[in-house]
């Protein structure tokens, strides 16, 4: 999860099985966004996602 306090920089919360734990420092927060946006521009449209998980549910039944 990536945040953005009111005043002050983005933070990012990651977990994982075991642990949880808020990343602050610029750099890896940077990185982490620029691997977001990333994963965000290769993502289907709201649209699209309802329209294929549509689709795809009329093949199984």
């Amino acid at each position: 999860m990536i945040a953005t306090p009111p005043h002050g920089e983005d933070v990012v919360y990651q977990e994982g099985q075991l642990h949880a734990q808020v990343i602050d420092r610029a750099e890896h927060v940077r990185q982490m966004v620029e691997v977001w946006e990333s994963i965000r521009g290769e993502a289907l449209s709201h649209q699209q996602s309802l329209e294929l998980v549509t689709e795809v549910a009329e093949t199984w039944t």
